[in-house]
């Protein structure tokens, strides 16, 4: 008899934690980043850890609608000099940025799997692009790594965000 009533208890928070974790998923929604309404607020691209010893980083930071505030800094090799530059640009690229991420569907994207392919002397890079929803202000993060595995469809979205930071020098 004792081990039914186990049984019973078990079964019964189960039913309770799972009711419990529903509702609190469902109140979870409410501070979610909505896609329709977000807007991104930063944008960056990095490059380092080669042999060489270069490295590459670019950043858009939203100030405005209007503009965006662009910073890079690129050394080819360890003793070569570094070029930086830092300026407002138009706020059009991050727009452009939306644009495109709703295009490849990003916020239904699931975490990357990762690569076991690892090279000692090759750089890590990361592209990242973050958003943030002005209904509630909740935020949400996308970030590609090296050694994530990305299909192509995620892989085509990767390049295409990566020429728009390339270009927004020239904005």
């Amino acid at each position: 008899m004792r081990f039914w009533k186990a049984i019973a208890m078990v079964l019964c928070l189960g039913m309770f934690l799972s009711v419990f974790s529903g509702v609190s998923e469902a109140k979870g929604d409410k501070d979610m980043v909505k896609e329709k309404t977000a807007f991104i607020t930063r944008c960056s691209y990095i490059s380092a850890g080669s042999s060489t010893g270069g490295h590459e980083r670019i950043e858009l930071i939203r100030i405005s609608d209007t503009e965006v505030n662009y910073a890079s800094n690129y050394k080819d090799w360890h003793d070569s000099p570094e070029r930086k530059v830092e300026k407002i640009v138009s706020g059009d690229v991050l727009k452009e940025m939306e644009a495109l991420g709703r295009e490849y569907k990003i916020f239904k994207w699931k975490p990357f799997r990762k690569s076991a392919l690892f090279a000692m002397d090759a750089a890590s890079t990361s592209l990242s692009v973050s958003y943030k929803d002005p209904t509630n202000g909740a935020g949400w993060t996308l970030t590609m790594r090296s050694d994530d595995e990305l299909n192509d469809k995620q892989s085509e979205y990767y390049h295409k965000l990566l020429n728009l930071l390339y270009e927004a020098e020239e904005r």
